[in-house]
Order: structure tokens, then C-alpha cells, then sequence
């Protein structure tokens, strides 16, 4: 009896299966050829990016920068006479402290639009190499799809 008073079901559409992830930006791309995982959230206080070619986390730094984040003094100038680099002060959390990765943070802040944060920031960088062709590559990608 319940069968003929029940209304009948509507057809359900298929949806379109969409993988969440707990981040605002998480993906694979490759970098100069080398496959590289990027993770990018932004928490209330801070900003979470994480960059590893390693297959996982590796050193952990927090940067802040030196004097308050006013564009019109914090904007790096690329100019090859009068090169001037945003002020940051970068604090290792994890793993081994480097001038080389200190100076590939400064890289990708100088060349990303990370130096126009409005707040301190913490990276993972793990690179296989570290040396100007990747760096540039780098900056390139999050330029267009992270920042």
C-alpha cells in the first residue's frame, strides 16, 4: 500500500567526485622537471606554505619581516646598479639551518609575492638542488598558481 502513495524518487544526476583536501591550495607539478608537491593555506595569524621535492617535510622556517609590512618601503627592486632586498629575519624551527636555504628564502621572497604578506609566515622548503634555474622556476609557479 505504501508503494502507491510514495512519490516517486527523482533521478539523480551523477556528481562530479571533488577530492577535498584541509588546505586552500594543494597540488603536484613539476618544477625544471623535478616532481614537486606544494601545500598553501592561510591560517588567521599566519601563512603555512610548504614546497618539497623530497616526498617529504623538510626544514621548517618561520620569517618574519624586520620593520612593518609597508609595501611602499618592504617592495624589492630588481634592478642589476641598486639591488634592494625585502628585510626579513628567518628562524629555523626544524631540521638543519643553512645560509643556503636562508638565501633561497630570501630568493623567493624578493621574486614571489610573498614580500606582500600581511603577516609572518612559516615555509617547508626541501629542494633536491638549490641553484638559480630552480629557484626561478619556482617563483614562477608560485606566482601564477599559489600567491
Amino acid at each position: 500500500m505504501d508503494a502507491i502513495y510514495a512519490k516517486p524518487k527523482p533521478t539523480e544526476e551523477p556528481r562530479e567526485e571533488v577530492k577535498q583536501t584541509g588546505f586552500e591550495k594543494q597540488f603536484s607539478v613539476p618544477v625544471n622537471g623535478i616532481p614537486t608537491e606544494i601545500v598553501y593555506h592561510r591560517f588567521g595569524r599566519k601563512r603555512l606554505l610548504v614546497v618539497t621535492q623530497l616526498g617529504k617535510i623538510a626544514g621548517t622556517y618561520n620569517v618574519s619581516f624586520d620593520i612593518s609590512n609597508n609595501p611602499s618601503v618592504l617592495k624589492p627592486v630588481h634592478d642589476p646598479d641598486f639591488h634592494v632586498s625585502v628585510p626579513i629575519t628567518i628562524h629555523c624551527c626544524l631540521g638543519a639551518n643553512t645560509a643556503e636555504v636562508d638565501c633561497a628564502i630570501q630568493f623567493l621572497v624578493n621574486n614571489t609575492k610573498l614580500w606582500e604578506s600581511p603577516t609572518d609566515f612559516v615555509i617547508c622548503l626541501g629542494l633536491k638542488e638549490i641553484d638559480s634555474p630552480n629557484l626561478h622556476a619556482l617563483a614562477k609557479v608560485l606566482n601564477e598558481v599559489v600567491l
